[in-house]
């Protein structure tokens, strides 16, 4: 199995990773192990919120993109850590495939805990609305909620982007706004794909930062 991934570095780069990554964990080597996950995020990342934007419909649910992605960053070192919920070429697909299928249980619960949260700050209004009557409420009108959020949502997650340093700024629009690839964008500016990755994590954790002390 380890000479068919590294026969395929080239094409599946994200395998070869992993398994590096299994043989310094099964070696004892946790801080190779750490830095090889490091290297997998790195090139992960872009797939996964791509495919975090194509499954989330609710532009206000976005700001928990980081959650979700610290989830399956989680996920992918805990199964790890234990060699039998480990990716496995022999099974066929590859472990891109296989981490989005996690990624794809993650935004399902963050989807869950969202809508029964909603549904609680919903009830607790109503209630104190009616001053400590007894009713028992649906959840409310979806859409008109959802628009509510998002208009508002949107303005703020405007401003923040706004505050950001110009080189994260720069870096987060033709990523997330005008979706370039990597690539694209060292070609555009000529910052090295490396420089890209780093600029858009540290942009990124910027307006979540920003992002959090506009709610707080």
């Amino acid at each position: 199995m380890y000479a068919s991934a590294s026969n395929n570095a080239d094409k599946y780069p994200l395998n070869v990773l992993t398994l590096k990554m299994y043989a310094h964990l099964d070696k004892q080597n946790n801080e190779s192990a750490r830095k090889t996950l490091d290297d997998i995020i790195c090139l992960l990342t872009p797939a996964a919120k791509g495919y975090i934007y194509t499954q989330i419909h609710k532009p206000y649910l976005l700001e928990f993109e980081g959650e979700i992605l610290n989830d399956l960053w989680m996920a992918l070192w805990q199964n790890a850590n234990r060699p039998s919920m480990r990716w496995d070429l022999s099974k066929g697909a590859v472990f891109q495939t296989w981490a989005i299928s996690i990624l794809h249980n993650k935004i399902r619960d963050r989807l869950r805990k969202e809508k029964r949260q909603n549904r609680m700050i919903y009830m607790a209004t109503i209630k104190d609305d009616t001053k400590g009557m007894e009713l028992t409420f649906t959840d409310p009108e979806p859409m008109v909620l959802d628009q509510l959020i998002s208009m508002e949502t949107t303005e703020r997650v405007r401003n923040a982007i706004k505050k950001m340093p110009a080189k994260y700024r720069e870096i987060f629009r033709l990523k997330h706004i005008d979706r370039m690839k990597s690539r694209d964008i060292y070609l555009q500016t000529g910052i090295s794909e490396s420089t890209v990755c780093k600029r858009l994590k540290k942009g990124e954790k910027l307006l979540l930062d920003l992002l959090q002390n506009q709610w707080d």
